[in-house]
């Protein structure tokens, strides 16, 4: 039953919009309504305008009010001072705190202006920023300590003809090899752990979403290999899931660039004496290295990604297992980060052509002119057109690093292999990472499997 209490009047005359004979009077009335999550309910008192003559009622902005706050209530809705609170105690804008959150800007604007209201969940994951800078700190650093479990049942089936494809696609027996999945033969077990291990209801799912993992990613492909996007969306998962549980500062582009002499300088000695260095240099601007171990078909030797605004990774796949390649591969990428990627949501659309793509072909160069100095190098060239192994030796040593890399960057500088890498292998110029320490490093990222 409505309840009324009739307000003072106001001292403009409103005439009704229905009759046009009375005018609206301001009253107190209960108002019945449905909501989806709260069903049939009445909302006490609501400010409304009724008409003196034929009692048609208007719930107007004061009215509305009303309503919206006794919702707020009732749904443990976030208040817009509450996330103001939350953007002022944090020094957010609501651009920031949109790339943040992943809420996106224009959500963030309608509520704290009130012109829409978050959920229950998003109200609850917002006050817990607001309480726990803790909590702040871990999602600005996408810092979390164990992967996210399945919210549905795996269904344990045959893959259907679709899931049949897909399964040709992936290289299960290395992912059975570093403990990703169980070890067989069967079609069934293979897509069942493979939709675990992926968190998927079934392998379309993945396939579906593969592409954007690559379009996300700036990636340096083995172009002359065979690849196909599953195998690679899997390499970059296993990436993006070791990152996930590595603590970085924030990301810093200016000091990426300083921590680039630094690595330089840990060149010339042995791998894996300094590979914990080298991931404590990139933590230190931001960036996650971690390794993915090498499927067939992934062909990548490595990618890179601005995961959130202070975060960024780096996956490297140890593909040649060259000291030369290594650091390579590993200044291709910062390349990308110090060139070309400014936003989380940078994507790269035309990245199937990478033997011509721009953006390739000038992070190589980077890569190459950074770690030999590229006037060093002209210079040395013109004295020496096809230097001894003990001339690229001495060259490397004055420029300050290691001879494998002064190498090969020589002989990419000239097209073709002048300085013979069979010769350097044989002299001890040359080294390789063995497949044991290989593993040893993808081992060490706790590829959160």
């Amino acid at each position: 039953m409505k309840t009324a209490k009739k307000l003072k009047a106001r001292p403009e005359s409103i005439p009704c919009f229905e009759c046009d004979k009375g005018t609206l009077q301001p009253v107190l009335l209960d108002h019945p309504t449905t909501h989806p999550r709260l069903g049939s309910l009445t909302i006490p008192a609501v400010p409304m305008l009724r008409c003196d003559c034929c009692g048609d009622t208007v719930i107007g902005e004061e009215g509305n009010t009303h309503i919206d706050a006794f919702l707020d209530k009732a749904l443990n809705v976030i208040s817009p001072k509450e996330i103001q609170a939350l953007l002022d105690k944090y020094k957010l804008t609501q651009k920031r705190a949109a790339e943040i959150t992943g809420y996106g800007e224009k959500n963030i604007s309608r509520w704290l202006s009130g012109r829409a209201r978050p959920s229950e969940s998003v109200s609850n994951f917002l006050r817990v920023l607001l309480a726990e800078d803790g909590a702040f700190k871990r999602l600005l650093m996408k810092n979390f300590p164990e992967t996210a479990k399945s919210g549905f049942p795996i269904e344990e089936r045959q893959p259907d003809e679709e899931e049949k494809k897909i399964l040709k696609l992936v290289d299960y027996k290395s992912l059975a090899h570093i403990g990703a999945v169980a070890p067989g033969s069967s079609p069934m077990v293979r897509r069942t752990e493979l939709c675990r291990l992926l968190n998927v209801p079934d392998l379309t799912c993945f396939r579906d979403a593969a592409e954007s993992k690559h379009r996300a990613m700036a990636a340096f492909k083995d172009t002359n290999q065979q690849s196909n996007l599953v195998s690679g969306a899997i390499w970059i998962e296993l990436g993006l899931r070791a990152a996930g549980k590595m603590e970085v500062k924030p990301y810093d582009r200016a000091q990426l660039q300083k921590a680039v002499g630094q690595l330089r300088e840990l060149t010339q000695s042995p791998l894996t004496a300094i590979i914990v260095e080298v991931r404590r240099i990139l933590s230190d601007a931001g960036v996650a290295l971690v390794f993915a171990p090498i499927m067939k078909q992934s062909a990548f030797r490595g990618c890179t990604q601005l995961l959130t605004p202070t975060k960024a990774v780096i996956i490297h796949s140890l593909k040649y297992r060259t000291v030369s390649q290594f650091w390579l591969i590993l200044f291709h990428e910062i390349a990308h980060l110090v060139l070309h990627i400014t936003d989380p949501g940078d994507m790269f659309e035309d990245y199937d052509n990478q033997a011509t793509d721009p953006r390739e072909t000038a992070a190589d160069s980077w890569a190459m002119d950074t770690l030999v100095f590229s006037d060093a190098l002209i210079a040395f060239s013109a004295r020496h057109e096809k230097p001894e192994p003990w001339q690229i030796q001495e060259f490397a040593s004055k420029v300050k690093v290691h001879p494998a890399i002064a190498a090969e960057v020589f002989n990419k500088k000239a097209g073709r292999e002048i300085i013979k890498y069979s010769y350097l292998k044989m002299k001890g110029l040359f080294p390789h990472i063995s497949e044991t320490e290989a593993e040893d490093l993808w081992k060490r990222n706790e590829l959160a499997i």
